[in-house]
């Protein structure tokens, strides 16, 4: 349910880790060569096609991708390999309804863990604070970039983007197209925070969809 980092290249809005695509079959040694050539260590490796952080492993050395490679592609036959970014996590939805496309109030992630991974999320390790705890302007900045994101792309319903606001300006990690929507999952606490009836909510999306 997310969407690699490849279809936001070219766009001149928000930026995009430097990162590889590979595909199952490919030759996975050139591939570790490749990526300790073009890449800074620490990577995330991580599937393109799964959720709730399935497959992601980061990897501080050399010795560790390919193995970190083959437990990704458990999840699907594609895999990114991107280059970690040090700073502070975001995520904002976006969604369409009768007036055109709408960005929810967006959420800082901080995890205890080294990573918001499958543990941090569903065992209680991390906070998601909402709403974050920024200016106002750079919220509205997140906001904005999320929906030409989402109008770039061609997103229809509900969908959920993330972020690391690196030291030289925002990056976006993925997609979500399928975000959780169980009344501890994100966007239903960006919906309440919005002040919205998630019924209310949920009914013009399906309407408009």
């Amino acid at each position: 349910d997310a969407l690699p980092i490849c279809y936001l290249r070219d766009v001149d809005f928000v930026m995009c880790s430097p990162d590889i695509f590979v595909r199952s079959g490919m030759d996975l040694d050139k591939v570790v060569e490749k990526a300790c050539s073009t890449l800074s260590f620490p990577v995330f490796v991580k599937p393109t096609d799964a959720g709730s952080s399935f497959g992601i492993t980061k990897v501080m050395k050399p010795e560790d991708l390919k193995e970190a490679i083959s437990f990704a592609f458990s999840e699907g036959p594609t895999v990114i390999i991107e280059q970690g970014i040090k700073g502070r996590e975001f995520t904002c939805a976006a969604y369409s309804d009768a007036e055109g496309v709408k960005a929810l109030p967006i959420i800082e992630i901080v995890t205890d863990n080294d990573y918001f991974d499958y543990d941090a999320k569903y065992n209680g390790n991390s906070q998601e604070i909402c709403p974050a705890p920024v200016e106002e302007a750079f919220s509205a900045h997140i906001q904005e970039v999320t929906k030409r994101i989402y109008s770039h792309l061609g997103c229809e319903g509900v969908v959920r983007v993330d972020y690391i606001n690196g030291e030289d300006g925002l990056y976006f990690l993925e997609v979500n197209t399928i975000p959780g929507m169980t009344s501890a999952s994100l966007v239903p606490k960006m919906v309440r925070t919005a002040g919205i009836d998630i019924t209310d909510f949920l009914s013009g999306i399906i309407e408009n969809s």
